[in-house]
């Protein structure tokens, strides 16, 4: 089965199950044991971090053919928090997986650059405060493009022997008061899509230059990285198949 959610992250310690903390995936856990009697085995396209949203989140999981995707949806919502929403589910074709399947990954990341604080979108953007310089950001932001070694904006936790991955488009626009960057990549290193924008971050505010964060991503080392940016500003939106 493939099935689709949506979720606020504010109230999770991520998507990954763990000992201690309200996981997205022992919540879905729940819900499934609730409605089929089992627990399946879950996988998810991309393990989200603490705080951190999705839009698109896709899992895959056997499971029997008693119940339709539609009532599967519908029963699955009904057990599950409010903070979570099964939006579609689907039987999935022979052989899917909702990790190992995926071509690539999109996410957002909102800045909020105007001077007061957000109110509706708090622990949904960073708030910075002071004007971003959007044309140095993009400029920054094409060095990001293409097949590279990210360990310079990766968490030092992940195997140095599979940093390698391929950036497909970096993109950053204005939307109103908000700043908006989107990464699409075959995969998400720990921590990769924070410290890119905490290293584009630096560049909108004019601390750094933008060929600056071409230089770091080439240098391989991660002590030259800015701070990584706060969760809630991130969303994996969509996951591309």
């Amino acid at each position: 089965m493939k099935v689709v959610l949506e979720y606020d992250g504010s109230g999770f310690a991520g998507w990954q199950q763990q000992a201690n903390g309200r996981t997205v995936e022992a919540e879905l856990k729940r819900a499934l044991r609730a409605v089929t009697g089992a627990e399946p085995k879950v996988y998810a396209a991309g393990r989200t971090d603490a705080g951190a949203h999705a839009e698109g989140q896709v899992v895959s999981f056997e499971m029997d053919g008693r119940i339709t995707p539609q009532r599967l949806v519908a029963a699955l919502n009904a057990h599950l928090p409010k903070d979570v929403s099964v939006l579609t589910a689907e039987v999935a074709p022979d052989g899917f997986h909702a990790r190992y399947s995926a071509r690539w990954r999109r996410y957002r990341y909102r800045y909020l650059d105007r001077r007061a604080r957000p109110a509706l979108e708090r622990g949904r953007c960073w708030h910075i405060g002071v004007p971003l310089d959007v044309d140095a950001m993009s400029e920054a932001a094409n060095a990001l493009v293409g097949k590279h070694d990210w360990t310079s904006y990766c968490s030092a936790s992940e195997p140095p022997a599979g940093r390698v991955r391929e950036m497909r488009s970096a993109k950053v626009a204005r939307r109103g008061d908000f700043v908006e960057l989107e990464l699409v990549a075959e995969g998400f290193l720990r921590g990769l899509a924070r410290s890119i924008a905490g290293a584009l971050a630096d560049v909108g505010r004019g601390r750094k230059p933008p060929e600056w964060v071409g230089e770091v991503l080439r240098a391989r080392d991660r002590r030259l990285a800015a701070r990584t940016a706060p969760a809630g500003g991130l969303t994996l939106v969509e996951v591309i198949y």
